[in-house]
């Protein structure tokens, strides 16, 4: 049997959390953080092009298309890709891709209506050169905190790879948590100020947005603990 650490950074735990509809994370909103601080995030400029990794059904994806983005997700659960557009009443073309870092094709959805794009594949092999260039912006809801960067050098490597994706004038606006108690490796993961400076301090320079507490309701959000929620802005440093 797999330990907790080992089940909960591979692709068979997500896909199995979509096939259960153990999707506790999906919110049937817009993040308002997102809309509070997308001026921030983008600049104040218009068609850009907006990375959402491990996007999932996510409703910002269609907000980002209405203030006239170009974006793009990444999810590895076709089922959650499909949901999306099944739920948001949109239709696609599905297209066969081959990218360098898979040995077969991917499936990546385009939209008819609105100009999201979706590669079903794993996050780490989508390079920008695949996704048609550098993104001007990129919104971290909770890919961060899914993908366990507390564990090995995952955190490390998932920032390189997100400085990897972004351009030299772009910015990056992260979601992420933390607990005030030990919850081991499950996710969503905690992310303590330390963890968050170790893994984007090279590479980025970080700017707090804003806290947001369940100290005094920690059951809001289907949670028996309470936790932050944290905010922050990264503008990526010369090389």
């Amino acid at each position: 049997m797999m330990s907790e650490e080992v089940e909960t950074t591979t692709p068979e735990y997500w896909l199995k959390r979509w096939e259960d509809n153990q999707i506790g994370w999906h919110k049937d909103t817009v993040n308002r953080f997102l809309i509070k601080y997308a001026d921030e995030l983008t600049q104040g400029r218009s068609s850009l092009r907006v990375f959402v990794p491990l996007c999932g059904k996510s409703l910002d994806l269609l907000w980002l298309a209405d203030q006239g983005y170009n974006v793009v997700g990444v999810e590895l659960a076709k089922q959650a890709v499909e949901d999306f557009f099944q739920e948001s009443k949109l239709t696609f073309k599905l297209e066969k891709v081959k990218i360098v870092a898979a040995s077969d094709p991917i499936d990546v959805y385009k939209c008819v209506e609105k100009q999201i794009t979706i590669f079903c594949c794993d996050l780490f092999a989508l390079t920008a050169e695949d996704a048609g260039g550098e993104f001007d912006a990129i919104w971290d809801r909770g890919s961060l905190s899914a993908v366990q960067p507390g564990v090995g050098d995952r955190g490390k490597r998932y920032t390189k790879h997100m400085r990897s994706l972004l351009a030299a004038d772009g910015r990056y606006m992260l979601e992420s948590h933390h607990y005030e108690l030990d919850r081991g490796n499950k996710p969503p993961a905690s992310i303590s100020e330390e963890l968050r400076r170790e893994i984007y301090g090279e590479d980025f320079i970080i700017k707090e947005l804003e806290v947001e507490s369940f100290a005094e309701d920690p059951n809001r959000q289907g949670l028996s603990f309470a936790y932050n929620r944290h905010y922050h802005l990264f503008t990526p440093k010369a090389n």
